[in-house]
């Protein structure tokens, strides 16, 4: 018997889109470009073979179209990227960078080699280019160097750490005013921690994951060369809405780090394993199977969910590699996909602020990957604590010219392991990121957080942290998305008294129909629900953390 329906759908909402607030997920309805736009050097061939994945007969409800936006200026720059992540260009700290700036000029002896901190550690040149950069051309800093809080030559300990709240208050602020927006992407990052973030992405920034993928598939012992007759990659969802599209890897070769191929472009496709995602469930299995992707994307609840219905359909996929990332992936969880298709399973930390930060490919620790990021571990009060002893992961990047960051504070805990002489690596061990939690519907189903994610944003919540108790009811704790200072605190069963109680009770209102239980809410301010990205979400229904 089929599970019951999250909700009674209006007939006035478009297909796909399962609760109001999500109007976004409207099909194809933040289309803007034609595909000569989105892929400016797509062969004839290579868009014949992408517009008949997009009428693959199994092929799930399509609701966006997004490419990868690379002219072919593009692809020698993100060609340097990848042979920089692959150690070829290790030394090549000053002069012309692999993004077209040039780093000439004052202090240009300086970038060579390394510079030590206030406490005593040394960092790369590249960091002391950055700080040197940015209170010349990014506007926070040009103000603190006009305020005399900082300047050029201050050391990086000595700038104050940077929130995701910041980002939410002044973007612009964080923007480089030399660079050419005109090529811009806009990325969101939502994680666990509240309203979205708007991320200025550039192309070739985006492209550089595909470069640090291969390096890291080739790093675990794996080969992935394209094939005509196979998905290059697909990134997997499993949730009520999601942006699903088909698409081509036109930097693979670049990324790759060799010469161009005869191969045809791999394609690739973001796909939800959501059954209401697709014209008729049985498609699911049918699309998956036919195109046997080559590496797997996802976090890890998604990619468990691949592996059982693998197993119990027969899909028969043989991945080269797996890749898990967005929420912790336990022990348990890493040996269930490797016994499900035998190979490496890529653990990868990130945020979308910053990029990746680190990687394993066992459960060992994490290893800083081969990037422009520097990672700190810094107290609660934001002073540096001593190497091998816990604290916030904070960290410096300069990867996409649009967002550069100075220690940009992630809310997740570690210990920093360093290595003695040069070289070597850099690892984090006792990682604490967010866990993958999963709450219990009514009538037995699972469901995921990002689902929770989608409605609280969607009704306005600037943060907030959500509960299972063990007898189901949810506990919902809002900060609404108010001036600072946020509301007073109240709260009440559905409901939300003081202001911000609109935003509240809409939101509360949408998670009882989303997951079919009491919702309880207390409105409350941000200092009262604490900052960084402490667990947002947690459940004392067995089996909820995942």
């Amino acid at each position: 018997m089929p599970p019951a329906p999250d909700a009674p759908r209006s007939p006035d909402l478009p297909s796909g889109v399962p609760d109001a607030l999500l109007g976004e997920y409207a099909p194809f309805g933040n289309v803007a470009l034609d595909d000569a736009e989105r892929w400016p050097t797509l062969t004839p061939d290579g868009a014949a073979r992408l517009d008949a994945l997009r009428h693959h007969p199994a092929a799930p409800v399509w609701v966006h179209a997004t490419g990868d936006r690379l002219t072919a200026d593009d692809l020698p720059v993100l060609a340097a990227t990848a042979r920089r992540f692959a150690g070829a260009d290790s030394g090549r700290d000053a002069g012309t960078r692999d993004d077209g700036r040039d780093d000439a000029g004052p202090g240009t002896a300086l970038r060579a080699g390394t510079s030590r901190t206030a406490a005593g550690r040394d960092v790369p040149a590249w960091v002391t280019d950055l700080v040197e950069r940015a209170h010349t051309v990014v506007p926070r800093y040009r103000r603190a160097r006009d305020q005399r809080r900082s300047h050029a030559r201050s050391p990086l300990t000595d700038l104050p750490p940077v929130t995701r709240d910041d980002l939410r208050a002044d973007l612009a602020s964080f923007v480089p005013v030399d660079v050419d927006l005109s090529r811009v992407l806009e990325g969101t990052s939502s994680g666990s921690t509240g309203a979205a973030v708007v991320v200025p992405l550039h192309p070739v920034a985006v492209a550089a994951d595909l470069a640090l993928l291969h390096l890291l598939v080739r790093g675990a012992g794996a080969a992935w060369e394209p094939r005509e007759d196979r998905l290059g990659l697909v990134n997997l969802v499993d949730q009520r809405a999601a942006f699903t599209y088909a698409s081509a890897m036109t930097g693979f070769d670049a990324a790759s780090g060799r010469a161009a191929s005869d191969v045809a472009v791999p394609l690739m496709a973001r796909v939800n394993l959501d059954p209401g995602a697709w014209r008729d469930p049985a498609d699911r299995s049918t699309f998956l199977r036919g195109t046997d992707p080559q590496v797997l994307s996802s976090s890890p609840l998604p990619l468990l969910a691949l592996a059982d219905l693998d197993a119990r359909e027969g899909l028969g996929l043989h991945p080269v590699a797996v890749v898990s990332g967005a929420a912790h992936l336990t022990p348990p969880a890493r040996a269930r996909l490797r016994a499900a298709w035998g190979v490496p399973v890529i653990d990868l930390y990130g945020l979308r602020e910053t990029g990746a930060v680190a990687s394993r490919a066992d459960d060992g620790p994490f290893v800083v990957v081969p990037r422009r990021v520097w990672v700190e571990i810094l107290s609660d009060d934001g002073t540096p604590v001593p190497d091998g002893s816990p604290g916030e992961v904070v960290v410096t990047t300069d990867e996409n010219p649009y967002l550069p960051l100075l220690r940009y504070r992630t809310g997740d805990r570690a210990r920093i392991v360093r290595p003695h002489g040069p070289g070597g690596r850099v690892e984090l061990h006792d990682l604490e990121g967010r866990s993958p939690v999963r709450y219990l519907h009514a009538d037995g189903r699972w469901l995921g957080s990002v689902d929770a994610t989608q409605v609280l944003q969607a009704a306005g919540i600037a943060a907030w942290q959500l509960h299972q108790r063990a007898d189901g009811t949810i506990d919902l704790t809002v900060v609404p998305d108010a001036p600072a200072g946020g509301a007073p605190s109240g709260h009440g069963p559905g409901g939300a008294s003081g202001a911000g109680g609109p935003a509240a009770g809409s939101a509360a209102h949408a998670l009882r129909r989303w997951i079919g239980r009491d919702v309880v809410v207390t409105v409350t301010t941000p200092a009262r629900l604490g900052h960084g990205r402490a667990r947002r979400y947690s459940s004392d229904v067995p089996g909820g953390q995942a």
